[in-house]
């Protein structure tokens, strides 16, 4: 039986010593909903989430697995797409803003339309001139950094054949770009539909297309 958000989010504070009180401080959350999420008396939003992971150092899928949303669970949640796409598209209609709900049909339009973009002197410029800065910037927030560092340093070296530089190019632009299918601000989502398209890509490449 999967353990329930607020005892999770219990056993998480007395674990680390950490008191309701400086879990509101550190999240902006009231204490009174704090009480009332560890006492099964309301149900987290996903904002909630959010900050409670960001303050206990708790990856944001695993609180939203304790919530009871049927995620497959596995070794790396960024690897299982289906799993990805479901908690995306769940953080979309939860949250106060105007982004339509994600789907896998958006994010390959998105790649098929950098494909193109990759063949040309300006897209191949603006990855190289690119990547390092957002690679920075993304920190250490997806599990897949490895693979897309593999990716980059591939096409820059020119190491594939001709379609496999422009699948990882296309990755490439969709990490880079700030015009993605949801925009990095919305974390965690925002870097996880780029942990997506890189998982998309992988599987393409496996595949040999």
């Amino acid at each position: 039986m999967s353990q329930n958000i607020g005892d999770f989010i219990k056993e998480q504070l007395e674990k680390k010593h950490i008191s309701m009180r400086t879990l509101s401080k550190q999240t902006n959350i009231n204490i009174s909903t704090i009480s009332r999420i560890i006492n099964h008396k309301r149900k987290p939003t996903n904002q909630h989430l959010v900050e409670i992971s960001k303050a206990l150092d708790i990856p944001f899928e695993e609180l939203l697995h304790k919530t009871g949303l049927p995620i497959k669970e596995a070794e790396n949640p960024v690897n299982d797409i289906q799993a990805s796409i479901i908690m995306i598209d769940h953080f979309l209609k939860q949250s106060d803003n105007r982004y339509d709900s994600f789907s896998m049909e958006k994010l390959k339009k998105k790649l098929h339309s950098y494909e193109k973009d990759v063949e040309t002197e300006n897209g191949r410029r603006f990855i190289v001139d690119n990547f390092q800065k957002k690679k920075e910037n993304a920190g250490d927030h997806g599990a897949y950094m490895k693979q897309i560092s593999t990716f980059f340093h591939r096409f820059f070296h020119k190491k594939g054949t001709r379609k496999e530089l422009v699948l990882m190019g296309a990755a490439l632009i969709y990490f880079i770009s700030t015009a993605d299918v949801i925009p990095d601000y919305l974390f965690p989502i925002g870097y996880l539909d780029d942990a997506v398209a890189v998982q998309v890509v992988m599987n393409l490449l496996s595949n040999k297309y």
